[in-house]
């Protein structure tokens, strides 16, 4: 047998695979359905590619499987049908994988990248291979009976393009040794750009998740069920560490980023004194005006929930000389001026906030509850409805609102 009678013939497998492609096409089709429906239910944010492959591109892999002699079963390619799965972030490949493994059945699975050394770089994605089965015709015995499903990074999708195009297709040589390196540089890049873009995201919602908690102890603490008297504060005696969540303690101080972050954890932790220690720290530094207002706001927020309101209302106003825009320090200065009595000021202080952002159901909030110490009932009413149509789920300003109107009911 000579070796020319091993070889696919053209018109042949043109003929078969012709015959297969709208099979392949319309279980495609079907499958994208069912993926962009499960991710939708779990509102995760992916882009999908997918394709069948065209015949040329086929033919073209039989041939190379043909090549190589440890394929055992040339014909048997798995990635006719291909999707790929790409997200904006690396932690989102975890989540995209837990649902493509929910919704449909999962042959096997492979870490592409994970044999690279420290000092390499690569593409790097995870392939899961999908059965196909339940989504082929009865009477079709010839289709393939699974498929390929990629997930990875918006950069390892552009990095696996290029290394498609220039490598595997063109038969990129490894003598090239000044292009070799340009791709290991370019791709080094991606990779940390990846990570980096990961970290942002987790500091963002360390950021957020923790200021949130500070806000919403800070509206409970001005609320109208405490009988409008400020919160003890607690005195934690020298060398004592008070409960916390953990989170002070563990977050490093090598950026200006992180001793934000820890200033604020310490703030939720109740070491007010050390988040004000922080802050201070940080406005030593030479900062844009605008850090200088934002940082001078987190102090003013400590300084409050230790009752210090006259401390609090001097941050703020500096606040406000570093950034006449900052409407945060407005409404903080109109919750101390409350506290303080003063409601004409607090009031003014509100006003001036909703003037600069009128979508804050917190402001509106804050101004129902100085109408109710004026002893306006329904004024505190309309501010109540107009911040429950920003946040119909706070059970604070529900609480309230519910308070206001039995105490109308019953007066009537």
């Amino acid at each position: 047998m000579t070796a020319w009678q091993n070889i696919p013939r053209r018109k042949k497998i043109y003929r078969e695979y012709s015959a297969l492609f709208p099979v392949y096409d319309d279980v495609m089709q079907k499958i994208a359905k069912h993926m962009r429906d499960a991710f939708h239910r779990e509102d995760l944010n992916v882009t999908f590619k997918f394709r069948v492959k065209s015949f040329e591109s086929y033919f073209n892999k039989l041939i190379r499987r043909m090549q190589n002699a440890q394929c055992d079963d040339p014909y048997n390619i798995t990635d006719i049908i291909g999707f790929r799965i790409i997200c904006p972030f690396m932690e989102d490949m975890e989540a995209a994988e837990q649902i493509i493994r929910n919704n449909f059945t999962i042959q096997s699975s492979e870490q592409k990248g994970l044999h690279h050394t420290f000092r390499e770089f690569g593409y790097e994605a995870t392939h899961l291979m999908m059965d196909i089965q339940a989504y082929l015709p009865e009477n079709e015995a010839h289709a393939c009976t699974s498929c390929e499903v990629q997930l990875s990074t918006t950069l390892q999708d552009a990095w696996a393009e290029v290394e498609h195009e220039l490598v595997y297709k063109a038969g990129f040589t490894p003598f090239d040794i000044p292009l070799k390196r340009k791709l290991a540089a370019l791709n080094a890049n991606l990779t940390l750009a990846d990570i980096i873009f990961q970290e942002i995201r987790d500091y963002s919602r360390s950021i957020q998740s923790q200021t949130n908690i500070r806000r919403n102890s800070l509206y409970e603490q001005i609320s109208i069920f405490s009988g409008n008297k400020p919160p003890k504060t607690v005195d934690i005696p020298a060398g004592t560490t008070p409960p916390t969540s953990g989170a002070y303690d563990a977050i490093p101080e090598d950026s200006i980023d992180n001793v934000l972050l820890k200033a604020i954890s310490a703030h939720n932790d109740g070491r007010y004194n050390d988040a004000i220690a922080l802050y201070t720290r940080l406005l030593e530094n030479d900062n844009p005006e605008y850090v200088q207002s934002v940082i001078l706001s987190h102090r003013g927020m400590a300084y409050m929930a230790q009752s210090k309101y006259h401390d609090a209302i001097t941050d703020f106003t500096d606040a406000l000389q570093f950034d006449p825009g900052n409407f945060r320090a407005y409404t903080y200065r109109g919750i101390c001026y409350r506290m303080t009595g003063d409601l004409t000021l607090a009031l003014e202080n509100f006003q001036h906030s909703l003037e600069i952002n009128p979508y804050q159901a917190e402001t509106y909030y804050s101004r129902a509850l100085a109408y109710y110490d004026m002893g306006d009932d329904h004024r505190a009413i309309e501010e109540c409805e107009k911040a429950l149509n920003f946040n119909p789920e706070a059970k604070t300003i529900n609480s309230f609102t519910d308070f206001l109107r039995k105490k109308i009911f019953s007066n009537s």
